[in-house]
C-alpha cells in the first residue's frame, strides 16, 4: 500500500517538474557565479564576486594557460573554490562543510566551468532524471531530452 501512495505522489511530482521545466524555470541551482535572485527565486542573477572569478577562468584559457596553470593561480591568489565559497557566503549547497584546504582548486572543476553552458546565458532543464521514486541515482539525459532557454538568465548585479 505505502509502495502504491510512494509511486503515485512520485508520478504527480515529476509532472509538476515537467510542467515548470518546460515553462522556463530553473529546476537545479544555479552554477557558481550565479545565485538567485532575491526578489524572485524563479530566477538567477550573476553573482558578482564569483562571477569575477569566473571571468578571470576565461580570460587565462584565452590566453593558452591550461586548467592545471589555472588550478595553481587561483590557489597562489588566494581564491576560495566553489564549496568554500557558497558555505562563507551561507549558501545552501552540497559538499564539505569543512575542508583541509578551501582555496584547493580541481582540474575537474575549472573544465565544468570552462564547458557549462549556463555561462553562456541559456538555462538548461533536463540534463539528467532518475529512473524510479526508488532509485536516487542520476542518469545524464541525452542533449535532445534537454530544455534550452536562451539568454534567460537575468543580467543585472546589485547595486
Amino acid at each position: 500500500m505505502n509502495e502504491m501512495y510512494a509511486r503515485d505522489i512520485s508520478r504527480k511530482v515529476r509532472s509538476t517538474h515537467r510542467i515548470r521545466g518546460n515553462s522556463g524555470e530553473p529546476l537545479g541551482q544555479p552554477p557558481y557565479g550565479y545565485r538567485k535572485d532575491p526578489l524572485n527565486k524563479k530566477h538567477w542573477i550573476i553573482d558578482p564576486e564569483a562571477a569575477q572569478v569566473v571571468r578571470d577562468i576565461f580570460r587565462m584559457c584565452l590566453e593558452g594557460k591550461g586548467n592545471d596553470t589555472i588550478v595553481r593561480i587561483l590557489q597562489e591568489n588566494g581564491i576560495l573554490n566553489c564549496t568554500a565559497y557558497w558555505h562563507e557566503k551561507v549558501i545552501g549547497r552540497g559538499g564539505k562543510k569543512t575542508q583541509p584546504n578551501p582555496y584547493r582548486w580541481k582540474n575537474s572543476t575549472i573544465r565544468k566551468i570552462l564547458t557549462q553552458q549556463e555561462y553562456c546565458g541559456d538555462m538548461i532543464n533536463f540534463k539528467t532524471y532518475s529512473k524510479s521514486f526508488k532509485d536516487k541515482t542520476r542518469i545524464d539525459n541525452p542533449e535532445e531530452n534537454w530544455v534550452i532557454f536562451k539568454w534567460t538568465i537575468v543580467n543585472k548585479v546589485d547595486k
